[in-house]
């Protein structure tokens, strides 16, 4: 049933309705939550609850109680606990009815275990609003005191994340905040470029690359772009790209052409360069605008962070034609940073991406090189790194395109960058300063699950395979790929497991968080496997087998996968048992002796010979009991005679 029309009622269905999101006055349309409030009325008794409002931004829940007078707003307990004494407390005050309602949800649902309770009070002239996180692990309820709201607006879609990571999670390192900041800026342009230019998909990627290259460009003025039609806005975005090439000498040729042409579109978009009354501008400018406020800087000062694929995959994540439909899943930096120093890459090294997609290993790769200490007199330059020592082969324009410009942001003017299916490219295709250039250490992550759609050439295993085969005698490769690619359950990945260990040498393999492509791939168990190349595997070689799901990094609603303070101590260890042979317990390492019908996990060589406790014991006789009980009263007391095959004749 519908509020009444107070004033107080008005005020904060406008609000709401400002967010632009589905509500629900004095009940709820999820089956769950309407479940929940059944017997939880705040009068007490057995009545059902009857929240002022209820709706959901970002699977967040969030409940509202309203009351006219601002004396109304809060009342705490003796020991300064919000009072949930029931009527007296929960009916006559808007934050005490509204905790109620939010811990009979969160005790009685399974699906909301964290809701936002919000009370608000009074009239235009005196206003109050207060919130509260409510928030149950499945033992216990927690209810916490976030503060005061003061703009109404921090709760729409694009806004919330932000201010619940800050508020509500709260203590974020500068670097979550600015990588929060850079995800809520994308999550706007995603909007923005579909509502205001009609583009999907990866042309929006492709948008923002041409405009950060343009704004780089020091003769460029974004004040040029004024909506008249002849030159247009876009085309002098284009040209302040081709001038930005041609000062910067931006090469080989080829690479310039193809992402020349897959800029090209900007000059002849309708919607991209009509004034629109609205925004008061083109909607090229006003994608300009953003980025040179709001990201052009963080190229800067987040020299890791691979912001462009990262707006690439908020980008294609909402669309079926896209992403993950292709195999392609973005690598955390957490994961393309460990993974170069795992095998150690300096500043001498010729590294290769044979799936480049956006780029982030060889960023990753770059700031490593770089960090090195430079000896005097060494010719392995800053310079020198980023236009003779980095190769990317990527087969898709799209990512070609994203790959490039990341690289030119950085400074990598004459990165060797191929548009190319690896599987055509050689060790002598790869050409340094017009000389063959060694690859000595591998980054990839193959596209994923492409095999079984009619090529069965593309399993992770046999990416692996060829990328092995371009690399260097002795150089070292890292892969992340499913662990399913470790068992080779098809005969082809047999085949291709069997064939790299009579050229190659496995040295070890780790297995990852199963949440470490939290947002990408669901249900992936991801591990890193590394190989020295072009030295057959020895039989009686021991490699390690490393049980890394405790690697430190959490899911947080909505920050995805954050460093939870033990991040860098789990990974010096593993650094430590990995590259330094530290000892370890089997149940994190264990060293083995390995076929090509073996499965190379940890899971597959581990025997868990610790002994026992007494209270383990105990625990596990309990629930063989419990189990016992429930089967033969459900009629399967068979199923524990001595002689079972008798029993069921």
């Amino acid at each position: 049933m519908p509020n009444e029309k107070t004033r107080v009622d008005q005020w904060v269905r406008g609000e709401i309705e400002n967010l632009d999101i589905d509500y629900t006055e004095q009940t709820s349309n999820i089956k769950e939550v309407k479940t929940a409030l059944k017997n939880a009325s705040k009068q007490g008794g057995t009545g059902s609850g009857h929240p002022e409002f209820v709706f959901l931004v970002n699977d967040t829940l969030i409940v509202v109680e309203d009351k006219p007078s601002t004396s109304e707003l809060e009342l705490l307990n003796d020991l300064g606990d919000i009072d949930l004494t029931v009527p007296k407390a929960t009916a006559n005050y808007a934050v005490n009815g509204a905790v109620h309602y939010a811990k009979h949800i969160v005790e009685k649902t399974t699906n909301f275990k964290d809701v936002i309770a919000i009370g608000a009070t009074g009239s235009s002239d005196a206003r109050g609003v207060l919130v509260y996180h409510v928030q149950n692990d499945n033992e216990e309820t927690t209810i916490n005191k976030v503060g005061k709201l003061t703009d109404w607006q921090v709760l729409t879609p694009i806004n919330f994340d932000e201010w619940y990571g800050v508020n509500v999670l709260g203590n974020l390192s500068k670097e979550q905040k600015d990588e929060l900041e850079l995800k809520k800026i994308a999550a706007g342009l995603h909007e923005d470029l579909r509502n205001y230019a009609s583009l999907e998909g990866e042309n929006k990627a492709t948008v923002i690359s041409a405009i950060l290259l343009a704004l780089n460009e020091p003769s460029f003025n974004i004040n040029s772009l004024t909506g008249r039609k002849k030159p247009n806005d876009g085309m002098l975005i284009y040209r302040a790209i081709e001038d930005y090439m041609t000062n910067n000498e931006i090469s080989p040729e080829f690479k310039v052409e193809v992402v020349m042409n897959k800029f090209a579109f900007i000059k002849t978009s309708v919607a991209l360069n009509e004034k629109r009354k609205d925004l008061g501008m083109t909607p090229i400018r006003y994608f300009a605008s953003i980025l040179k406020n709001n990201v052009l800087e963080h190229f800067k000062n987040n020299i890791e962070y691979d912001i462009l694929g990262n707006f690439y995959g908020e980008f294609v994540k909402y669309g079926d034609s896209d992403g993950n439909g292709l195999g392609i899943v973005l690598t955390p930096k957490h994961i393309t940073s460990l993974m170069a120093e795992m095998i150690q890459i300096k500043r001498n090294d010729y590294v290769l991406d044979p799936t480049a997609g956006s780029g982030a290993f060889l960023i990753s790769a770059m700031n490593r090189m770089m960090k090195d200490e430079l000896s005097k007199g060494s010719t392995y330059t800053n310079s020198h790194i980023k236009q003779h020592q980095l190769f990317g082969i990527e087969m898709q324009e799209k990512m070609y395109t994203v790959a490039t410009t990341n690289m030119i942001l950085r400074g990598d003017g004459k990165s060797n960058l191929m548009l190319a299916n690896m599987f055509s490219k050689t060790e002598d295709d790869f050409i340094s300063e017009n000389i063959k250039a060694p690859i000595t250490k591998v980054l990839m992550n193959p596209p994923y699950s492409q095999g079984s759609k009619g090529n069965p050439d593309l399993y992770e295993i046999n990416f692996i395979k060829h990328a092995l085969d371009m690399t260097t005698q002795g150089g070292k490769l890292a892969v992340i790929v499913p662990q399913s690619t470790m068992t080779g359950k098809s005969k082809i990945e047999r085949e291709a497991k069997k064939s790299i260990l009579e050229t190659h040498t496995l040295e070890a393999v780790v297995t990852l968080n199963t949440t470490t492509f939290h947002g990408q791939r669901a249900g992936v168990q991801p591990v890193i496997a590394i190989f020295t190349a072009k030295q057959p595997h020895p039989k009686p070689k021991q490699v390690k087998f490393i049980n890394f799901k405790d690697d430190g990094w959490m899911v947080r609603k909505h920050l995805g996968l954050v460093d939870d303070g033990t991040a860098e101590m789990k990974r010096k260890n593993l650094i430590d048992v990995l590259l330094h042979d530290t000892d370890a317990e089997t149940e994190f390492m264990v060293k083995s002796s390995i076929t090509s019908e073996d499965e190379w996990l940890h899971s597959y060589f581990y025997f868990n010979d610790s002994i026992p406790t007494p209270e383990a014991f105990e625990k596990t006789v309990q629930d063989y009991l419990a189990f016992k009980f429930d089967q033969t009263v459900h009629g399967r007391s068979y199923l524990f005679s001595e002689d079972i095959e008798s029993t069921k004749k």
